[in-house]
């Protein structure tokens, strides 16, 4: 990021919720024109309908994608950027080496890869200094100031052992072997001073003098000297520079090589990776998703977290976007000359055509997204001032994993100004200690940088492994989420009612996922890549299966679930039939599903068999009928089963009060002579006239004066009455096992 350096001052202790961090390894992948085939992975070579055989429901697409960045990745493309290459300034051919790696990284993700060389630019005078026996703090390949009042030595430059000059002011400051050393001295900002130093070196025999800040923390200062000394490289290093010399001074002798080159109006370099949507394989047609970071860095820095940390995050972004079909087309960028002004990035935007730049989607812009330094904060930053689509995407996405620390508000001064001039939704997405004003809009706040900002100690100690994986879930997120296909689905009854809290599960090809669930709008918004997949919506037992579904582009999808029961119809036996024991008797029902009319029916015995009649008593025959969504109805009745009876005695007898009366009867067979229930027989008095009963009933038998006997094919039962009934009629109720009641009424002398 550019913009001006002001003292950092310690806020309290920020709380960081940090974003899920996951190293999940996709499978082996071959892309072609925008069609991707891949172990687990959604693509037009797999079958709609067919899954894999999981545990459990593999996550929607916006878990599974989160979960697989990985800020370990990133971490290693940063350090590349910022050790491997080292200070990328503007122009240098660090800068392209940056591009030309991110480049490559891309094109080993299936992206289509093209650089895009601007300028020129200003002049650049630089230093390249590296060690062949020691392990430079920060990096093998520091950069300062080559001074143009010394020598531009090229690429060859200069090698020898360092000595320590101090002010470089008097003899005394040289020691005595300085002839043929590189002469490290102190940086004033009093010119004569300077050059003071820088002669006294010279006529020492100094084959290289390296003027660093003493103390401080500073960048790397560009000067003149009143004497020029054309015969040897003249070079200003930054005060991390002189501490990390004289420290390897102190453990022992130390050996710098120095290169000095003059890049006199260089050209700069963008690196522009395009994937393609599906059903767009020229690139004229398909919404536009873009990331961009930039890939210069200020003169002597690393740049290790301004910009490497964003490349490093957008190059995991396209590794895990890589492998999925898209049906929007996806953008990677690398911008040069960020630092001198937006270059690389403005002269981009003049590239877009009309017709492109209606086709953005937005444009998320990272710079500096991973430092440790406590007071900053995760903000979505645009130039206005006010939230806009990327914002509000991003905070969707925040949402999704958690993460409560987005903020947002007004700034320019990195490479997402040039989109919003254009009219392209964009914003910066930047780890800083932000002051927001009482109202974000057309005056910003202002903002403290960390210590490390623009200078040799933006290294990889100024890398936050956990920011950087927030960012990748925030912003990766919301980039993933706006490069897949949105599918708007909704549930609805098949009496045209929308169903809340309907589970929602989709087989792309790759096993079946959980969608989520429906509000209470009977709706659900997920999103997918371009694939063919089968919807399942499962309400109240009700399933529905939509399947084949393709998907490609944005699309809406209506599901209605067949809520109505199936119908049972029971003819035989109806509730509460009586039949005979051993009668043969047929079953007989039928079940119908109301909207596709076929429904599994399933009895206690099926249709057309034979009904069990082989036990007396109570039995209960049941139906359940199951459609094709699920739906089950079922439907229970009681039918009786009873003995053959035939009653040998009238309704109406008579008898003598205090004598034994006979009851016989036959039940098709000897029962045995445990078919009276129990509690029976029983009596009660009622009228003679009416029948009506005038007591309660009571039982008759009494130990050793009744009994019930079988034989010659029929039971007789002896019921011995009381004398005190003379004159009574009283009613004789005969209940045997199998439920069934038999009546007589005796009038008794």
């Amino acid at each position: 990021m550019r913009g001006s350096l002001e003292r950092p001052r310690r806020l309290r202790r920020l709380t960081v919720v940090g974003g899920l961090a996951a190293a999940l390894a996709l499978g082996a992948v071959s892309a072609t024109a925008g069609v991707v085939q891949a172990q687990g992975l959604p693509g037009q070579a797999l079958t709609a309908g067919t899954s894999t055989t999981t545990s459990a429901l593999l996550p929607d697409y916006d878990n599974e994608i989160v979960t697989r960045f990985d800020s370990a990745n990133s971490v290693e493309h940063i350090r590349h950027l910022a050790v491997n290459i080292g200070p990328r300034l503007n122009g240098t051919p660090q800068e392209r080496e940056g591009a030309e790696y991110i480049g490559g990284i891309l094109e080993s993700y299936g992206f289509k890869v093209s650089y895009q060389t601007w300028g020129p630019v200003s002049t650049k005078r630089v230093a390249k200094v590296t060690s062949p026996n020691a392990d430079l703090p920060g990096g093998p390949n520091w950069q300062m100031a080559a001074s143009t009042s010394g020598k531009f030595t090229g690429d060859n430059g200069v090698e020898g052992q360092v000595v320590d000059a101090k002010t470089g002011q008097s003899a005394a400051d040289f020691p005595s072997d300085t002839e043929g050393k590189i002469v490290l001295v102190d940086y004033s900002t009093t010119a004569s001073v300077r050059n003071t130093a820088v002669a006294n070196a010279v006529s020492r025999g100094a084959i290289a003098v390296i003027l660093a800040y003493p103390t401080g923390n500073s960048a790397p200062p560009s000067f003149t000297l009143t004497t020029p000394q054309p015969n040897l490289p003249v070079i200003g290093g930054g005060s991390a520079h002189s501490a990390w010399i004289r420290g390897l001074l102190a453990k022992g002798p130390l050996t710098l090589r120095i290169a000095t080159n003059e890049y006199v109006n260089p050209m700069g370099t963008n690196v522009l990776a395009v994937r393609h949507a599906v059903g767009d394989p020229t690139g004229t047609k398909a919404p536009i998703v873009m990331v961009g970071a930039h890939i210069d860095s200020v003169l002597g820095a690393p740049g290790a977290h301004d910009d490497a940390s964003g490349n490093g995050v957008s190059l995991e972004i396209a590794r895990v976007l890589g492998k999925y079909p898209l049906d929007k087309e996806l953008r990677i960028a690398g911008f040069g000359g960020e630092e001198g002004g937006l270059l690389g990035a403005r002269e981009y935007v003049k590239t877009l055509t009309a017709e492109e730049k209606a086709r953005f989607v937005g444009e998320w812009q990272m710079d500096m997204v991973g430092t440790p330094y406590e007071p900053a904060r995760l903000w979505a930053l645009t130039p206005n001032g006010q939230s806009n689509f990327v914002v509000e995407e991003a905070y969707k996405a925040a949402d999704r994993v958690g993460f409560e620390g987005l903020r947002n508000c007004r700034l320019g001064q990195s490479d997402h100004q040039a989109f919003y001039d254009a009219g392209i939704p964009a914003s910066l997405f930047i780890w800083l200690d932000y002051r927001p004003p009482a109202v974000c809009g057309s005056s910003g706040g202002s903002y403290v940088t960390e210590p490390e900002y623009h200078r040799p100690t933006d290294t990889m100690d100024n890398i936050s492994p956990e920011r950087l994986q927030i960012t990748l879930d925030v912003v990766g997120g919301a980039v993933a989420h706006n490069a897949l296909n949105a599918v708007k689905v909704s549930a609805v009854s098949d009496g045209g009612q929308p169903l809340a809290g309907a589970p929602v599960r989709a087989d792309c090809g790759d096993g079946e996922r959980n969608v989520g669930m429906t509000g209470t709008d009977g709706r659900l918004d997920a999103v997918f890549p371009h694939a063919t997949c089968d919807f399942t919506v499962v309400v109240d037992g009700a399933t529905v299966v939509e399947r084949g579904v393709s998907i490609s582009g944005d699309r809406e999808l209506e599901v209605t679930v067949d809520l109505t029961k199936p119908t049972i119809s029971l003819t035989k036996p109806a509730d509460g039939a009586v039949f005979t024991l051993g009668a043969a008797e047929i079953v007989s029902y039928r079940c119908d599903d109301n909207l596709s009319g076929v429904a599994a029916c399933t009895g206690t015995v099926p249709d057309g068999g034979a009904l069990d009649t082989s036990t007396v008593g109570f039995h209960e025959f049941a139906v359940n009928a199951t459609d094709k969504a699920g739906n089950s109805a079922d439907q229970k009745v009681t039918y009786q089963v009873v003995y053959p009876w035939r009653a040998y005695f009238p309704e109406t007898m008579d008898g003598k009060a205090g004598s034994a009366v006979p009851i016989k009867f036959s039940l098709g067979g000897d029962r045995g002579t445990g078919v009276i229930a129990p509690g029976y027989p029983a009596s009660r008095q009622v009228t003679c006239d009416t029948g009506e009963a005038t007591g309660a009933a009571a039982p008759t038998a009494t130990p050793g004066n009744s009994k019930l006997s079988y034989g010659g094919g029929q039971y007789n039962y002896v019921w011995k009455t009381e004398k005190s009934w003379s004159g009574t009629c009283r009613k004789f109720e005969l209940k045997l096992d199998d439920g069934s009641s038999h009546f007589t009424t005796i009038r008794l002398k």
